[in-house]
């Protein structure tokens, strides 16, 4: 009796220790982890069906695991389990291990197997090498009820130099809060938003726009829309990129008082001096660029009107409407060299990027002179529209486009045998002209009907028209090509216009009744003359 009780005793011990490694840490002296989870949510992505990106970036549902260590001599792993049901040491076959970590300083899981508005129970076992443990404490943690917001999609914003109308694809979702937009230098703003700034934070708000006005021009910008929903889950839009286009002088700096009826004005290559052609004085004034200084004041023939500086900045060519004459000025002494005589009242005039001939619009006689720079000598006459005012040479010299305000047209002469080879219809009175550094297009001004014709050069076909201010008079191309300034002469403002969408994007007060336009070949500065009140502003 005393053998078969003995027996008993020892097979009952025998299965004790057997199942204590699903009990308890028999047979182990390690000491437990602590264990703690936390929702981490807002990392995952998913496709988006539009946008300039294919790919953004949505709200995933994470959970994240983390232990004290284990420093005991005998730890060999820690395996970490999870269940939809508690009591996970009572029966760890019914657990998933979602992994078993060998190195001592692991202490964290980052679990991203699970789905929203579910219970989850968490527990760790610490073992040694022969595979004895003991649990942690056990841990649950109920995910979101609700998935993160529909994304919102960024589109292709309206850029210029010194803002981005930017705009979004509205939250459908009830439980939305906020819009958080993000901009950066450095793309993939989702994955470390703080290297990103917060430009705009629209809580409870159904705005689904913004203009970022502080951009800088020449630059490539990022942008990325955060939209959360009131359990704080959120998600990523689609990552634009914006390039900022090049910088366009167009705050009023300075205003700048020059003679009597200012009209026409140039710049030298160099942008070291600008010079102003005075209607109402027969003179010229020259402004020191560096100071913004009037430095010297040049008599030139009666009622001069245009202006025009050949490439080498020697010399420059006024025309004179009162005296039927071209004053020739060199600008190492500014003085008066020689003096041309021309057709009846010439207005316009342009030089030819070779610096060889000049072109002279002559308004009562209806034509053309060309004048040879080497000898200062009128080599051809080139009959065009009816009273041709203001005359422009494409960059490459090949053709030299001219407004003829009478006949409401534009005729095109070829430069190699100065013949016009076509005519352009535009609308009432075509006065300012200007083409792109490009020479993709040229623009005219219609001054009574206040708007801009856009011609393509390479078939001379008029291909859009832009509504301006009132009464536009000059034209002036940016050298970006970025930009054309328009001076409307009756609503004293000036227009600018956006060439890559032939878009005006802001108008700009000067002073009264401007008329012409110039920028230093830099680009970093504008003037414009204003005829009434005999000054030029200075746009920065």
């Amino acid at each position: 009796m005393k053998t078969v009780m003995y027996v008993t005793i020892v097979i009952s011990l025998a299965l004790l220790f057997a199942c204590g490694d699903s009990t308890g840490p028999s047979g182990s002296d390690l000491s437990p982890s602590t264990l703690s989870v936390s929702f981490t949510g807002q990392t995952g992505k998913t496709d988006l069906s539009s946008g300039q990106n294919s790919k953004g970036t949505k709200s995933s549902c994470i959970v994240t695991a983390s232990w004290t260590i284990c420093s005991d001599q005998g730890f060999h792993s820690y395996v970490l389990y999870r269940s939809e049901t508690e009591d996970i040491s009572s029966d760890p076959s019914s657990a998933e291990i979602l992994g078993e970590f060998t190195l001592v300083n692991t202490t964290l899981y980052v679990d991203t197997d699970i789905t929203w508005d579910t219970e989850y129970f968490y527990v760790l076992k610490n073992t040694d090498s022969s595979g004895d443990g003991v649990w942690s404490n056990e841990v649950s943690i109920t995910t979101p009820q609700i998935e993160a917001p529909d994304p919102s999609v960024l589109s292709n914003p309206d850029v210029s130099w010194f803002y981005a109308d930017l705009s979004w694809t509205k939250c459908p979702n009830p439980n939305f809060y906020s819009y958080r937009l993000y901009r950066s230098t450095v793309p993939n703003i989702e994955e470390d938003s703080t290297l990103a700034d917060l430009i705009c934070d629209l809580s409870w708000s159904l705005d689904t726009a913004y203009t970022d006005t502080t951009i800088l021009a020449s630059s490539t910008y990022y942008y990325a829309l955060l939209t959360t929903n009131t359990e704080s889950v959120s998600s990523w839009s689609n990552e634009i990129t914006v390039n900022t286009m090049a910088h366009i002088p167009y705050i009023v700096t300075e205003t700048l008082n020059v003679g009597s009826n200012p009209w026409g004005i140039c710049s030298l290559p160099s942008g070291e001096y600008v010079y102003v052609t005075n209607r109402g004085d027969d003179n010229v004034s020259v402004i020191r660029t560096s100071d913004n200084s009037v430095t010297a004041t040049i008599n030139v023939g009666e009622i001069p009107y245009g202006i025009s500086s050949l490439p080498s900045g020697e010399y420059l060519y006024v025309t004179n409407c009162g005296s039927d004459n071209v004053s020739v000025i060199r600008t190492s002494d500014n003085s008066v060299t020689a003096t041309i005589v021309v057709g009846d009242r010439p207005v316009g005039v342009c030089t030819l990027p070779s610096g060889e001939y000049v072109y002279i619009t002559n308004r009562d006689d209806d034509n053309v002179s060309v004048i040879r720079t080497s000898d200062n000598t009128v080599v051809a006459t080139v009959e065009v529209g009816t009273t041709p005012y203001r005359i422009c040479s494409l960059p490459s010299g090949n053709y030299v486009y001219v407004t003829n305000w009478n006949s409401n047209n534009v005729s095109v002469i070829r430069t190699s045998d100065n013949s016009v080879v076509k005519t352009i219809a535009m609308f009432a009175h075509p006065i300012g002209i200007c083409a792109l550094p490009s020479e993709e297009f040229v623009y005219v001004s219609n001054y009574s009907y206040d708007l801009i014709s856009v011609v393509r050069t390479s078939d001379n076909t008029l291909v859009e028209t832009i509504d301006v201010g009132n009464g536009p008079w000059g034209l002036c191309s940016h050298p970006s090509g970025e930009c054309v300034y328009v001076a409307n002469s009756t609503d004293d403002t000036v227009s600018f216009i956006r060439t890559s969408d032939n878009k005006v994007i802001t108008s700009k007060y000067v002073g009264g009744n401007p008329s012409g336009i110039c920028t230093l070949p830099s680009g970093t500065t504008a003037y414009i003359v204003n005829y009434y009140d005999g000054t030029v502003s200075v746009m920065q």
